[in-house]
């Protein structure tokens, strides 16, 4: 499982609040274990805090005594620069563009803003493993919520050059909150197109039951379109085996009413045993010629229409496909929105069909 985590001077930043300047080393780590901030690392709350200190550009430090932690930052500023220039873009920015920025305010040169400005020491800022940006602690993260919103109204796929309109408009995701696909792995980005992986959420025990297994319910249900074409010709399969039915049970009939007539004695000798296995296995040879060909018939018709279905889904993606980019030129994203739902659904229904054919093959 992959999910967005804060670097360990991030977490250690995130437990001191407003106006704390320093904290006994018990109660850090009791908000680290409260607050589950570390619930996604293999380490404790005393290895990590004992690690975070060992930093050069650590927040935290030693205090009077072992028992106490303080925080290192000293006010100046371009912290308070740097703060006011990411609060007031809600966006976050690399050390270089924050430099840039300070530059431009200030008389400053770029080597002196470089040595001054260690935002690892201000709890205002704090960063994500993987990404070198600087957030703002406040900030609260929407992956969560952009996951289930598309989850939830059957989104697979976002264009890329939609994705702010989308996270305002659709989603409503508010002011000072970030959205980090890179650093989930319920998304994935692919050249223009954001994907939403449903089916690979492993947080959802739910969600996480069904993909073990499909349900067989959920399965026909896809199916059923699918499958109509295939039930007149089923039917009529089924009606010329009712309708050959008579003949062949009454040749069955005549052969069993013969074969008592034959050895009557043979038959009154047999152990009852002997005579409950004979009664089977005429019983089966009744049954036996109708239900074969009827069988394999419609077994057979089913996945020729199974296999035609799944065609003309995969016919009808490369028109969708085509379709999105006619609808991007004329800037009609809620057309584009209503292909990705469609797309989606026709995703789950092919997924459905392939599982049933390879279901039927290994049988």
């Amino acid at each position: 499982m992959k999910r967005p985590t804060y670097t360990l001077s991030s977490i250690v930043k995130k437990v001191f609040r407003s106006g704390e300047r320093s904290l006994p080393r018990e109660e850090i780590c009791a908000r680290l274990n409260e607050t589950g901030l570390i619930s996604l690392l293999d380490m404790d709350a005393e290895a990590l805090l004992a690690k975070v200190l060992q930093m050069e550009q650590s927040p935290v430090r030693i205090g009077r005594t072992e028992a106490i932690v303080e925080v290192t930052y000293q006010p100046h500023q371009l912290f308070d620069l740097a703060y006011r220039f990411l609060r007031d873009t809600q966006s976050p920015k690399t050390l270089e563009q924050i430099v840039a920025e300070l530059r431009r305010q200030t008389q400053f040169g770029w080597n002196q803003i470089m040595r001054m400005l260690q935002l690892e020491r201000d709890l205002r800022f704090v960063q994500y493993q993987g990404d070198v940006r600087w957030f703002l602690a406040d900030w609260t993260l929407a992956n969560d919520q952009v996951y289930q919103f598309c989850r939830k109204n059957g989104i697979a796929q976002i264009s890329v050059r939609s994705l702010t309109h989308f996270l305002e408009l659709e989603a409503e995701v508010p002011q000072g909150s970030v959205f980090l696909s890179a650093l989930d792995d319920r998304f994935r980005t692919d050249e223009e197109t954001l994907h939403i992986i449903v089916r690979e959420d492993i947080t959802d025990s739910e969600e996480d039951d069904a993909d073990a297994e499909p349900d067989d319910e959920q399965v026909e249900w896809e199916l059923e379109k699918a499958s109509a074409e295939a039930a007149p010709t089923t039917a009529q399969i089924e009606q010329q085996s009712v309708n050959q039915a008579p003949s062949e049970q009454s040749e069955v009939r005549e052969e069993i009413a013969a074969s008592p007539a034959k050895a009557p004695d043979e038959q009154q000798e047999a152990p009852p045993t002997r005579q409950h296995e004979q009664h089977e296995q005429l019983q089966f040879e009744e049954e036996l010629p109708m239900n074969a060909v009827q069988t394999q018939s419609a077994y057979q018709e089913a996945k020729e229409m199974l296999r035609l279905a799944l065609d003309r889904l995969q016919v009808r993606n490369q028109e969708m496909a085509q379709e999105v980019v006619a609808h991007f030129q004329k800037s009609n994203m809620q057309a584009i929105e209503v292909l990705m739902k469609e797309k989606h659904k026709n995703e789950q229904l092919a997924l459905g069909i392939e599982q049933v054919l390879k279901a039927n093959d290994q049988q």
